[in-house]
């Protein structure tokens, strides 16, 4: 089984995710672009508590989840996705896809978390509490 978990951060002069239905719409484009399959439908819903303001998103599929928030009073706006699948996926359709929106600035950070490469990690074992 997969553990592949990916990290995006990016940037805009404007962000494409000021809208909750908009927001609803990529998040299944991209469930259905990386080959997975919707267990719960999206939902976005929008925060407009002073410096906070945009939208958080979540979409749960059958191998996890995929989540995102967009915040767009920050200079830049700023957006945080995470894709975590128990089954692979290839983290560059998510970026090709980010990158028609024309951020200013990408980061993606792609991890395998099977516990064979979390050697080094610090572990808490709730046994021993």
């Amino acid at each position: 089984m997969e553990h592949k978990h990916l990290l995006v951060n990016a940037t805009f002069e404007q962000t494409p995710f000021t809208n909750t239905d908009f927001t609803n719409k990529w998040l299944l484009k991209i469930v259905k672009l990386i080959d997975m399959e919707v267990l719960h439908k999206p939902v976005s819903v929008r925060c407009d508590e002073k410096n906070n303001e945009g939208i958080s998103g979540f979409c749960l599929i059958t191998t996890s989840h995929l989540s995102l928030h967009s915040w767009e009073k920050k200079t830049p706006n700023l957006l945080q996705l995470d894709v975590y699948s128990c089954k692979d996926f290839d983290p560059h359709v998510i970026e090709y896809e980010i990158k028609k929106f024309h951020p200013i600035s990408l980061g993606l950070k792609f991890l395998d978390r099977r516990i064979r490469n979390t050697k080094g990690w610090s572990m808490f074992d709730e046994s021993k509490a």
